[in-house]
């Protein structure tokens, strides 16, 4: 077998010096009191929120949805405008501590269960799950496919999975990079038991940037959005 030393390309600046990338691991000064938690209270993330639970609230009317379960959901801001929008019977919240103890003292509802995700989720829930949330979390951890698999186990046979994909052109820090670009996400998911419903775009833009091999089904009002809204459905019946 060769072996042949080979850097490492980035497509942004911002990916070379991110700890993301070199650690692996998501920040443990995550949600403590400053920076990351007091954005959650910046209007442009409160616009963002609002969109979010607009979109997912359509998702829940639609469906009949009941029982949520939110993987990396910070304090849990969108749990709180979802359960007031909703008449939903359970929410569950999984992250670290640290966005834990910022729930209980914003008083943002939910059953918010501490756990490390990097690597999987180990959690038992009384009743099955309708709907899976990943906002803008997947890119994060270790092992994507095993938290998954993981949370599929937990669903109903014919459960969706709302899950808030970064755009790329807007310099988001990545772990694998690639995975999360349009064609290969779709194929991800559907290899881990997902079809593709459809999708929503961001209010937000980013910089144009010409359409990689890997977005060849991406529709043209998706390539400047921000972060990409896709739903999928469970099409296993495991």
């Amino acid at each position: 077998m060769r072996r042949n030393k080979q850097s490492v390309i980035f497509r942004t600046t911002e990916e070379e010096s991110c700890e993301v990338l070199t650690q692996g691991i998501l920040s443990v000064d995550e949600w403590q009191p400053g920076a990351s938690l007091n954005r959650v209270l910046e209007r442009s993330w409160e616009q963002r929120y609002d969109q979010e639970a607009d979109i997912i609230t359509q998702i829940i009317t639609t469906n009949n949805v009941k029982h949520v379960i939110e993987l990396g959901p910070g304090p849990g801001v969108l749990c709180n405008k979802l359960l007031s929008r909703n008449d939903i019977d359970s929410y569950n919240l999984v992250d670290i501590e640290a966005a834990r103890e910022a729930n209980e003292k914003m008083n943002l509802g939910g059953v918010f269960h501490v756990r490390d995700l990097n690597n999987g989720l180990d959690l038992e829930l009384p009743n099955k799950i309708d709907l899976f949330i990943a906002n803008d979390f997947l890119e994060h951890i270790q092992n994507p496919a095993k938290v998954v698999l993981d949370v599929k186990n937990l669903m109903t046979k014919d459960g969706l999975a709302f899950i808030s994909v970064p755009n790329w052109r807007m310099g988001h820090a990545w772990i694998y990079r690639g995975l999360f670009d349009w064609d290969n996400f779709i194929h991800f998911m559907w290899q881990h038991g997902f079809g593709f419903e459809g999708y929503a775009n961001s209010i937000l833009k980013c910089t144009p940037k010409p359409r990689l091999d890997s977005e060849s089904t991406m529709p043209d009002d998706a390539l400047n959005s921000w972060n990409f809204y896709m739903l999928f459905k469970r099409n296993d019946s495991e």
